[in-house]
């Protein structure tokens, strides 16, 4: 990654509350200097931000739960694999199948919302409302478990592998 695109990407992390204006300014100056960010936040193979891989997948696939605390679980999720997935394979992976999840999943909630009019769209809201619960405790359970799983009812919009 380039200066500019790690300047960028720590300028993200500041924004999200992630970074303190103390700890981006330190981390410009390390970057300026020629210390890459990935060893900033990324000292350790196979660990992000100081994390297990596994456990930042794990955490990025329930942080699609926050969409009941004013709709974080869309910000989150897409900024914690936008962070990670240059760096680690696994969050790339995992955050693809997650991102195609909830593309899909906005679909099927705009065509039940259309189809509320003629009644069917009630139970269908319903059902995609659960499983927009149920499927990312699924993936986070599988991730936990070192399985890469796939969500079922998922258009394959991003290449996953």
């Amino acid at each position: 990654m380039d200066i500019a695109g790690e300047i960028e990407r720590i300028e993200q992390l500041r924004q999200t509350g992630v970074l303190s204006e103390s700890e981006f300014q330190q981390a410009k100056e390390k970057i300026l200097a020629g210390d890459p960010a990935s060893r900033i936040f990324n000292s350790e193979p196979g660990r992000i931000y100081g994390m297990p891989e596994r456990t930042w997948c794990t955490l990025m696939h329930l942080s699609q739960l926050l969409i009941f605390a004013a709709g974080l679980g869309i910000a989150v999720p897409i900024i914690m694999w936008v962070l990670s997935k240059e760096d680690s394979d696994l969050a790339r992976r995992h955050g693809a199948r997650m991102i195609n999840w909830m593309i899909s999943s906005f679909i099927y909630l705009a065509i039940s919302g259309l189809l509320v009019m003629v009644l069917i769209g009630i139970p269908m809201l319903i059902v995609v409302a659960i499983l927009t619960i149920v499927f990312p405790v699924m993936a986070a359970i599988k991730c936990n478990e070192d399985q890469l799983w796939s969500y079922p009812l998922t258009i394959r919009f991003m290449q996953e592998d």
